[in-house]
This record gives structure tokens, sequence and C-alpha cells, in this order.
């Protein structure tokens, strides 16, 4: 059944279940209104995305701010510790307006931030860091390798986990000054900024890109162009894939497709590449916002998580969590004048759920939302909009139910199936081992091994049957390793993948 919250003077918050079977149920929290300056504070575009989690639970937003002229970007920053969120502030004091920014952190928790600046000679793309260790942002650093004299703007970054490297993309002109292009630069902890390189190939003009960066150190990055010659803007990507880059693919493939807009780009767990955008087709009036997914088999079907109801669906925004759920936010006049924050969730099976409207304005439009996850069962979502009267920046959290969750399946490295295991209230319990070679169900005993170890591989446990406390252990992704002695001569060993969250 669904509730209604009140959130003070936003209006009222419709909260249901999601109808779709599959789909994890989200509680959500009540709506928080991050700036109160008069002035205007607006959020970067869905694909740049405004909001990042560290590995600490920390959540950091960042907005393009009018409070001053030239603007700046300002910052603010939820943290996990004291469950507080910290006072404004502005993180650059450019002499030029600075534009919408995009954040993201890496697995060390240090925080990324890329943005553009504009002036009367130009605009250049500019990068900032937060160093975790020392608790301080470092200098700005003016990043692309064109000249100032030609526009270069809207940047996206994405870290490539657990290796501190960044990277960042953007659309301008090259040196050359003819058609806007895509580019793209990687930041190294050990050799810092290399050379940016042109991502696009077609002579056309390029907008609105996305970038983001899977586990194993992909990287893809998505535009709205006509690099195939079509008289609309269509989504393209470009993936680069152990190292060496693909050629350009078209993703918005729909029959009676016009113009495609504002794609949003990111990886799942088992790195594939999922990304949304919003368009129109002549077999509808209103724009309607797709998902599509790149796998090791090629591009997927093309599904409208929108559905084809009567109004408005634009600015899609995509993040995938560690259990391979990947959740969307969106803006839909969802049947009045004013647009509202929409979401939905795709489940591990493929199914994506019935959108759900998360705000009730009644005044101002839900605009450039964007969405994170975080390493526990937390979503966290950002936008802007004029309901207090002004632009503002608003934030909401989401906790999917359910305190935790195993994933279990054969290894390539195993020849048959062994240990299984569940956590229940944040207590694991290790069952049984099958080994079905006439010698009966096993379990751990003398000369039996088994052991939780983080993803490096390292020992952090060791195990026993039955219950084994892991209150004490942060929450993200383990495994449990189990073999038997007993049973050497099958060899009988099994790994399971553990998501251990709050």
């Amino acid at each position: 059944m669904g509730r209604i919250r009140l959130i003070g003077p936003i209006g009222l918050i419709l909260v249901s279940a999601l109808a779709t079977a599959g789909a994890a149920e989200v509680a959500w929290d009540t709506i928080i209104r991050l700036t109160t300056d008069p002035a205007s504070q607006v959020t970067g575009y869905s694909g740049q995305r405004s909001v990042a989690v560290d590995g600490a639970g920390n959540v950091h937003v960042a907005w393009l701010d009018q409070r001053d002229v030239p603007y700046q970007i300002w910052y603010r920053r939820y943290d996990a510790g004291t469950s507080t969120w910290l006072a404004e502030t502005t993180l650059t004091t450019r002499s030029a307006n600075c534009f919408q920014p995009s954040i993201a952190c890496d697995s060390a928790g240090n925080v990324h931030l890329a943005w553009h600046v504009g002036s009367s000679s130009g605009t250049g793309i500019w990068a900032k860091r937060y160093n975790a260790g020392t608790h301080h942002w470092r200098a700005d650093t003016l990043i692309d390798s064109t000249t100032t004299s030609y526009p270069q703007q809207y940047p996206s970054v994405a870290c490539v986990p657990n290796t501190g490297n960044v990277a960042v993309a953007w659309y301008g002109s090259p040196d050359s000054g003819m058609y806007y292009q895509v580019f793209l630069k990687e930041w190294h902890p050990a050799t810092g900024w290399d050379s940016a390189m042109q991502v696009s190939e077609a002579s056309v003009s390029h907008d609105q890109v996305s970038v983001a960066a899977g586990g194993n150190g992909d990287l893809a990055v998505v535009w709205i162009g006509k690099d195939g010659g079509d008289g609309y803007n269509q989504v393209y990507c470009r993936r680069r894939v152990a190292d060496t880059w693909q050629g350009v693919e078209l993703v918005s493939d729909i029959p009676l497709g016009l113009s495609q807009y504002s794609p949003c780009v990111a990886f799942d767990p088992e790195d594939a590449v999922h990304v949304v955008w919003y368009g129109m087709t002549l077999n509808g009036g209103y724009h309607q916002v797709f998902h599509r997914i790149r796998g090791e088999g090629g591009w997927s079907n093309i599904d409208s998580i929108s559905g084809t109801r009567p109004y408005q669906q634009q600015s899609p925004s995509i993040a995938c969590d560690r259990l391979g759920r990947c959740h969307a936010v969106w803006r839909s006049q969802a049947g009045g004048t004013n647009y509202q924050l929409v979401y939905g969730q795709r489940d591990t099976s493929g199914v994506w759920s019935t959108p759900m409207i998360l705000t009730g304005l009644d005044s101002g439009d839900v605009s450039h939302p964007s969405i994170a996850c975080d390493a526990d069962s937390g979503i966290h979502i950002v936008w802007y909009d004029a309901s207090s009267g002004n632009p503002d920046v608003y934030y909401l959290r989401g906790l999917i139910q359910g305190v935790s969750a195993v994933e279990s399946h054969p290894s390539s490295l195993v020849s048959r199936p062994c240990v299984s295991a569940t956590i229940i209230h944040r207590v694991l319990v290790l069952g049984a081992v099958d080994s079905r070679q006439n010698t009966g169900d096993w379990r751990p005993g003398t000369g039996d091994r088994a052991e939780l170890l983080d993803v490096g591989g390292r020992q952090v446990m060791d195990l026993h049957a039955g219950a084994n406390d892991v209150t004490a252990l942060a929450p993200g992704v383990y495994f449990v390793r189990a073999a038997s002695h007993e049973l050497s001569a099958v060899s009988c060993q099994k790994v399971a993948k553990v998501i251990i969250t709050r």
C-alpha cells in the first residue's frame, strides 16, 4: 500500500510499492532542500551527474551557483560519520562564469570535479580534486588541450574502480574550429593528466556527452549527433575495451525515430553498458525515455522505460548497484503542467518497474535530475526546481528494503557446487557442502576450510558451520570460499559472492 508523507514547502510525496514483480521496494526519505540563497542554483545535466557517494557513505553534491558574479561552482557534503549535511561552500574563484559541473568519487574516497568556464575569449575545461587523506581540495587545473579561443563545454567525469584513474569527456571545437567533436582526457595518480583524444569521428556537430567506467577498466562515452548521416540527432556510443577503442556504434536504432536527446551511461557489475536517453518517434507525440544494454553479445532490444503515456518524459539519469539492479530517474509532466521527478528500477532479471512519481510540485519544474548508488543499499537523487520561488538544489535518498543479499554461481575454476551462504540480520550462515560423491552431505569439520575473502582475495574471517557474526565488517562485496580436504579426490570447492549491507 502507498503512503503519503508531508515534505514541507514542496508539497506531498507519494510513496508506493513498485508494481513489477521482482523489483525491490524502496523506502524514500523526506526531500531535503540543499540551497536557500535567493539566487539561482542549477545542477549539471543528467548525463553529467551532480551527485556522488564515496565508500564511507559520504554524499557529495555540486552545482552552478549564481549568487556571485561571475558564477561559481558550489558544493555540499553529507557526512556519514555525523549523519549531518555540512554547510554549503564555494569551490571556485574564477574570473569568468563557471558552468554546470560533474562529480564522481574514486575507490579511495577522493572526489573529482569537472566543469567549463565561459568568457568572451572562449571556454575551457577545468578540474578539481578533493584528497580524502588530507581532507583538502587541490587547486583548479585547466585540462582541455585545445586553445581557449574555441568553446569546450559541459564535461562528464567518471572514476575507474580500484585504480584511481579518472576520465573526463566533453564536447567542443577542435583547434581547427570546425564541427563540435567529443574529447576525452584521463588522469592517472602516478603521472597526472595525459593528452586529450578525439573520441568522435564524423564531420558533424556533437553534443550532450556522458562517460562511465567499468570495473575492468573499460570506458564508454555517449553523445548525440548525426554521425550516421541521419536527418535527426541520434545517440551514439564508443567503448574502450581492454585498452582498445572500438568503433562508433548507433544506440538509438529506433524505427521511425525522430531526434533523440540527453544520453546517460553506466556500467553494471558484469561490465555491461547501460544507456538511457529520451526522444520521440513518428508514432507518438510525446517524448519517451529509452534504455538499451551493450554486452559481449552486442546491443539488446530497446526498452521504453517510461511507457507511452500522453505526456512528456525527459532528461534521464541511470546508475547500477552492486547487485546488478539499475536505477533511473527522469522528469515527467505526469499528467499535469509541472514536471515531476520519476523513478524506475530494472531488476536483476531485466524487468523494469512501473514508473513511480516522487514529487508533487504545484509550482516550478524538476530539472536536471541525476542519480547515484552507494556501496550499501542507498539510492541518492539530486535535481533543481523553483518550487521555493527561485531555482534551488534538492536531494532525496531511497533505501532498498532488505538488509543483505547473496549471489552464488559456479566459478570457472570450480568443478561442482559445494557451499551455500545467506545473511540474516547481518549474520552470515554457512550451509552444507554437497559433494554428491557417495559420501553424503559435508559440513566444515576437521581439516576442512571455509573463509571469507575481500575483493582482493585477502582473508578477512575464518568461517564455521552455522552462524558467523559479520556486523564488524564494512559494507561491500565479499566472497565465501570453502573446500573439503576429505573430498580431495573430487576437488570439491566453491566460491559464493556475498553483498554485506548495513
